[in-house]
């Protein structure tokens, strides 16, 4: 376990975030290794029909993540002040909420799969893979949350290289297991589907195990489930304030997918493949911003807030430094990364990349502006200000929303086709501007309020906490 109120603040942020980054790595390659195995024996068709389901399977990775991250911030508060008995009373807490509303979640994914599909506007050829891939994946969202719920307590407490471990070893499994169910027996999308779950399932366990064997201080007992009105309210506020927030920037995926599935299955392809380089460009932000979440939260119960300042410009100089790093990759790369993903002989297949590629081009000399808008959003999440990230969510939302039935009439509608330049993506290039935009608008606001929250915090460290309890 790591205490992240005592050290030169970067070098514990560069430290603690790049197991997080190796992490996020290996969880894009859960994703990006069916994309490709998918692409280079299924087809194109095939990425279309998984791509056209990736919003939905977002938010519902997103609620999860999103509830055990929010509630992990309080963990890691309780950690920070020596509380190790109410530590452990919040794990117990979070554990009953957090898998109540996944069991919700799966019953909803799974009972009305149809209807989802049909209301984000998948198209008849692909429904059929989009559909078996979606449920595989919503019954397999219970081991989603337990590995997801292991790890964020155990980088609550400052722990962040055992997770990468286990999810290293799992990646390894999922795509053996991809090779497997869809190279050799033939399973089709199933077959991708069931490769993830089975290594999550993997992780879950392997990480139970470990909790139980070296870290028995994190294992909750039945005197642990205590509710009292007041700590539940912070629990609840966290975690579903951090819930909502990630939920409601992919409810907005969702609207925006509904239109990108009218273009047709070509740029769905073009699109899911730009967005699987756009994820992995990004995992310094994530890692960066998760790493402030936690920073922020023990140096918030530890009282020391001169330090959280030094740390946020610190996070933030880390992912100003890949944002340049990231814009020459993408523009010296940016053909060979896509081309990795789409099946080079299926029809229009040179088109389809240039789309992509068009579209990660516009998007990474803004990376600046989001890497701004996740640290600071994530720094006042671990400063307990769980409401004010929403406000930037819900303009994603509306946003996404507005590209929808604004943006995208505005530059042709869905006449456009795959091709390397504006007036050949017609309307696809208000999709492809549309994040830039909002990402800049977000992080101006963003900025102000978390200038303002910094400056009203105390100027003063309060004292050493003499009365930690012993590890």
């Amino acid at each position: 376990m790591k205490d992240l109120t005592h050290g030169r603040p970067i070098k514990l942020i560069a430290a603690f975030a790049l197991p997080l980054m190796l992490g996020n790595m290996f969880q894009q390659a859960y994703s990006l290794s069916d994309i490709m195995i998918i692409g280079q024996n299924l087809g194109n068709d095939s990425i279309a029909a998984v791509g056209s389901t990736a919003p939905l399977v977002s938010l519902m990775f997103s609620l999860i993540n999103g509830l055990v991250i929010g509630f992990a911030t309080v963990v890691a508060k309780d950690f920070g002040a020596g509380n190790y008995d109410e530590m452990r009373r919040t794990i117990a807490r979070m554990l009953m909420f957090s898998a109540v509303v996944t069991s919700v979640m799966i019953v909803a994914a799974t009972v009305f799969i149809d209807p989802i599909l049909r209301l984000m506007g998948v198209t008849d050829n692909i429904i059929g893979e989009a559909r078996s891939y979606l449920f595989i994946v919503a019954l397999g969202l219970a081991v989603t949350l337990l590995y997801n719920f292991e790890a964020s307590i155990l980088r609550a407490v400052g722990d962040s290289v055992i997770p990468l471990i286990i999810l290293i070893i799992s990646t390894a499994l999922n795509v053996c297991f991809d090779l497997l169910l869809v190279c050799v027996f033939k399973a089709g999308v199933v077959g991708a589907a069931l490769a993830t779950v089975m290594a999550q399932a993997i992780s879950a366990v392997v990480c139970l195990v470990y909790l139980i064997k070296r870290r028995p201080m994190l294992l909750v007992r039945k005197k642990d489930f205590v509710f009292t009105s007041s700590t539940t309210k912070e629990l609840l506020a966290s975690g579903l304030g951090m819930a909502l927030m990630f939920s409601i920037v992919d409810i907005g995926s969702i609207v925006l997918q509904n239109g990108i599935n009218g273009f047709g299955e070509d740029i769905i392809t073009a699109h899911t493949a730009a967005r699987k380089i756009f994820s992995f460009t990004i995992m310094p932000f994530s890692a960066v911003s998760a790493t402030l979440i936690t920073y922020c939260s023990q140096n918030r119960g530890a009282g020391k807030f001169s330090r959280i300042r030094r740390g946020i410009a610190d996070g933030l100089l880390i992912t100003f430094t890949w944002s340049a790093i990231a814009l020459a990759l993408v523009f010296f790369a940016g053909h060979a990364l896509v081309g990795m993903i789409v099946n080079a002989d299926g029809e229009n297949s040179a088109a389809i990349i240039d789309t992509g590629v068009l579209y990660i081009r516009w998007a990474v000399p803004f990376y600046f502006a989001l890497a701004a808008l996740l640290g600071l959003r994530s720094a006042l999440q671990g400063l307990g200000k769980s409401f004010v990230p929403i406000i930037c969510s819900v303009i994603e939302l509306s946003w996404k929303i507005i590209t929808v039935f604004v943006m995208i009439p505005a530059f042709g509608g869905t006449d456009g086709t795959v091709g390397g330049t504006r007036e050949a993506v017609g309307g696809y290039f208000g999709v492809i501007i549309s994040e830039p935009i909002v990402w800049t608008v977000c992080a101006v606001l963003i900025g102000i309020i978390a200038g303002v929250t910094l400056h009203r915090l105390p100027k003063e460290d309060v004292t050493e906490h003499s009365g930690k309890q012993p590890l």
